[in-house]
């Protein structure tokens, strides 16, 4: 693990308990043990692989005005909402990335399509109207979310590496 990961792993530890926490620390952990790297203050992160972002993350700050979504949150870009050949995503992951489909009354509520969002988007074939530039967002994320997102990451580490 990078010297600049620690910084997450230790905000972690030190304000985050029990199913949060792990949760918190396996996702981390995991990004770095595929080759990832995190970018960024804990409040405003991002992953990313071979110079590629790869997901967008946040730790719960009292910077950031009352609703963020605490205690912590990773968003999905775009390109995460289909599949990539050669690597399928099964039936539970997407009715999993699509309970999370992130609305951009979440984070956007100016609703600013010149920025992206608030768009009508499509996720893994299923059509949504008003999501974000990052359709897909887990926050607060339970275990069974967690391995949604880790599968993306590899979903996503595999089009990079094929060339996708």
């Amino acid at each position: 693990m990078s010297e600049h990961n620690t910084q997450f792993i230790d905000y972690i530890n030190e304000n985050f308990t029990g199913d949060t926490q792990k949760n918190a620390l396996i996702f981390v952990q995991y990004l770095a043990s595929i080759g990832m790297t995190i970018e960024g203050s804990i409040n405003d992160c991002k992953a990313t692989y071979k110079g590629v972002t790869v997901c967008y993350f946040y730790f719960g700050s009292s910077s950031h005005p009352a609703g963020y979504p605490e205690p912590w949150t990773v968003w999905m870009p775009d390109e995460f909402a289909k599949e990539i050949d050669g690597f399928p995503i099964d039936e539970q992951m997407k009715k999993i990335a699509w309970a999370n489909a992130h609305n951009c009354d979440e984070c956007c509520p100016r609703h600013n399509t010149d920025a992206g969002c608030s768009r009508q988007r499509i996720i893994f074939n299923r059509e949504y109207d008003d999501l974000c530039q990052t359709p897909i967002g887990f926050t607060g994320p339970n275990a069974e979310a967690v391995e949604c997102a880790k599968k993306l990451m590899e979903m996503r580490k595999h089009a990079i590496d094929s060339g996708e």
